[in-house]
């Protein structure tokens, strides 16, 4: 029986929508993470010895073996979250094994020793214990760890002190090159990456550092000599877009970790520092054109491109120290999906924990379950600084913070419950204050549709073409 026109129709239709049905079906949720790990040390080198020594074994001093500690903690976190593509922050950088930076772009694919380290003896190899239970190695196909500006001497007197050196003379602050770095791990591989650790700050339009609005000495442009100003870079540690390739599609992972917008004076250069390289992903991912790369190329992303912004930012949208809300740049761009945000019931708890060391927290403006750094309660308090914000044209599944709620708020966090991951401030303290970090591990599950096969575009094609033909068939019967 010869089929109508319409019920050509109705068959292609039905192709089309199956066609889209099944694109659905395989889309794959992909769980991008950040996590401020807190795994730079104070002297150059220390890192790697640490994540040499997984057992600490040879003797080790206390403090040592809380810094192993530590580091089997935060590889414990990142193994109970499991994503599938991970930027750690705080992370000191080493070149083949020799603790340092540069000014030279790490090449693509490049791993420093550190990130290895870390991969074979700490994430690989199984935690926990019989309270909380315990995990499996997750293993990281690939890894890039860029060069950062923290500890590189810039030559400059730039906090006017009267002498030249030490972190707050370095291009980024650190009190030696690389410290405070970050490296980058996925299960999915890396096809390319800019960098632009390079990119000077007077080189963006409209800039804080030379068109800063406030009057008179606290004034950056009165702050910083002219050639100070020449040479000063925007980013203090890097700003990094990672390409990917997900089941076929191209995903842009932007890392960056802006300077905190403290640690200054009355003229705020960090908060003016910190509004900037914020505001550069944010010109970024709108394509701008006076952006140029370490690596020779100009602009920023296509229009269509989908994204993933990961790192510390070190700006809550509503509570702390940062310049004219900074972080509302990025989470007020058109182009950012904020639908969903992170939260965990152990920041809503930290807000009033009787551990807490002052009452900052009672002031705060923003909801405490959405925060993500337990900093020093009585200034700035516990703050949301830490982001990962997906791109508009890629729906969210869900998300989290590692925070979890302390079963018993009279203990000294040691019961092997999964709280003692995390603690409280300075009680149980094994680095920078805590068993893990100040800051907490946050996580966006993200749904990437697959580009389909040719096979399916031919099916496609062949269905839309019925469509049009039935179409027209129907027209000329008229």
């Amino acid at each position: 029986m010869t089929k109508t026109p319409f019920q050509n129709t109705l068959i292609s239709l039905a192709v089309l929508a199956a066609l889209a049905a099944s694109a659905s079906a395989q889309a794959e949720s992909v769980r991008f993470a950040t996590f401020n790990a807190s795994l730079n040390r104070d002297a150059s080198g220390d890192l790697l010895s640490d994540l040499a020594n997984p057992l600490a074994t040879g003797g080790v001093s206390a403090a040592v073996a809380n810094r192993i500690q530590q580091a089997h903690n935060i590889a414990e976190i990142i193994q109970r979250v499991n994503p599938d593509v991970l930027l750690v922050n705080e992370f000191d950088y080493d070149q083949n094994g020799v603790a340092g930076s540069s000014s030279v772009p790490s090449a693509a694919g490049y791993s420093s020793q550190a990130a290895k380290l870390f991969q074979d003896n700490y994430l690989s190899t199984s935690h926990g214990n019989a309270v909380r239970g315990t995990t499996s190695g997750v293993d990281f196909a690939y890894r890039y760890t860029p060069t950062t500006n923290t500890g590189l001497a810039s030559g400059f007197d730039l906090d006017n002190n009267g002498a030249v050196g030490g972190g707050n003379d370095a291009h980024g602050f650190g009190n030696f090159a690389g410290q405070y770095g970050f490296t980058i791990y996925s299960k999915y591989e890396i096809v390319g990456v800019r960098t632009f650790q390079n990119f000077l700050w007077k080189d963006m339009p409209n800039n804080l550092l030379t068109n800063d609005p406030t009057a008179g000495a606290n004034n950056l442009a009165n702050y910083y000599s002219p050639a100070e100003q020449e040479a000063l870079r925007l980013s203090s540690k890097n700003h990094v877009d990672v390409t990917l390739k997900i089941d076929g599609q191209e995903v842009h992972f932007l890392t960056a970790h802006p300077t905190p917008p403290t640690f200054d004076g009355a003229e705020d250069k960090n908060g003016k520092r910190n509004y900037d390289e914020i505001r550069f992903f944010k010109d970024y991912i709108e394509g701008a054109g006076y952006i140029y790369d370490d690596q020779g190329g100009t602009g920023g992303l296509a229009a269509d491109a989908r994204f993933v912004i990961a790192g510390d930012y070190n700006a809550d949208p509503s509570d702390g120290d940062s310049y004219a809300s900074a972080i509302n740049q990025l989470l007020n761009a058109t182009l950012v999906n904020t639908h969903f945000t992170p939260e965990s019931a152990g920041g809503t708890q930290a807000a009033t924990d009787p551990h807490n060391n002052g009452t900052a927290n009672a002031s705060q403006v923003g909801d405490p379950k959405f925060d993500t750094a337990d900093f020093s309660d009585s200034a700035p308090g516990n703050l949301r600084v830490d982001y990962v914000l997906s791109s508009a044209n890629m729906n969210i599944e869900g998300g989290g913070v590692f925070w979890p709620v302390d079963s018993n708020q009279t203990d000294t966090n040691n019961t092997g419950e999964l709280f003692d991951l995390v603690g409280t401030f300075r009680n149980q303290n094994l680095y920078a204050n805590l068993p893990s970090s100040d800051h907490k591990a946050v996580w966006l599950d993200v749904e990437i549709a697959p580009v389909p096969e040719a096979d399916t575009w031919a099916m496609l094609a062949a269905g839309l073409g019925l469509v049009g033909f039935a179409a027209a068939r129907r027209k000329s019967d008229k």
